[in-house]
C-alpha cells in the first residue's frame, strides 16, 4: 500500500506506554505532556505516513487538560466520555476501511482483529515507533 494514501489512525494512549520518553514522561504524572510530546513527534513524519493522522484518546474528561488541537498535519481526537479510544477506532475502521486504505496502530491484539476484520492493515506500537525512527 502507498503509504500516503492511507488514513493512520492511532492508539493514543497505546503508543504514549510503549514509547519510552513518553512512557517516562507519563509515569511522572504529566499525561499532557506526554500526549503533546507524542503529537509533535507525529507531526514531523505524518506526510510519510499517510494521508491523513488521527490519534485517538479515551474521554475527554481523563488525564487532565485537553490537548489543544494542532493546527498542523495530525488530526487529536478523543473519544466520547466514558467510551474508550479502541471502541472509536473499531468503529472508524468498520465504517471506512473496505472504501479507503487504512493503518490501526495498537498494541491491543483484539482491536487490531477487529480492525483487520473491518479491512484495515494493522501495525503493532512497537513496530510502529520502528518505522517512525526509520523515517525520522
Amino acid at each position: 500500500m502507498n503509504a500516503p494514501e492511507r488514513w493512520v489512525l492511532i492508539d493514543g494512549y497505546s503508543l504514549v506506554h510503549r514509547d519510552e520518553t513518553t512512557a517516562r514522561v507519563h509515569r511522572d504524572g504529566r499525561l499532557f505532556e506526554a500526549r503533546r510530546r507524542l503529537v509533535r513527534r507525529l507531526e514531523r513524519i505524518a506526510p510519510q505516513l499517510g494521508r491523513r493522522v488521527t490519534v485517538v484518546f479515551d474521554g475527554r474528561d481523563s488525564g487532565g487538560p485537553e490537548m489543544e488541537a494542532p493546527a498542523g498535519p495530525v488530526e487529536v481526537a478523543y473519544s466520547p466520555a466514558g467510551a474508550s479510544a479502541d471502541a472509536w477506532i473499531e468503529r472508524a475502521a468498520h465504517e471506512c476501511a473496505r472504501t479507503q486504505p487504512m493503518l490501526v496502530v495498537t498494541s491491543d491484539r483484539l482491536e487490531r482483529e477487529a480492525a483487520s476484520a473491518s479491512g484495515a492493515d494493522t501495525m503493532g506500537c512497537g513496530d510502529f515507533l520502528d518505522l517512525c525512527t526509520r523515517i525520522e
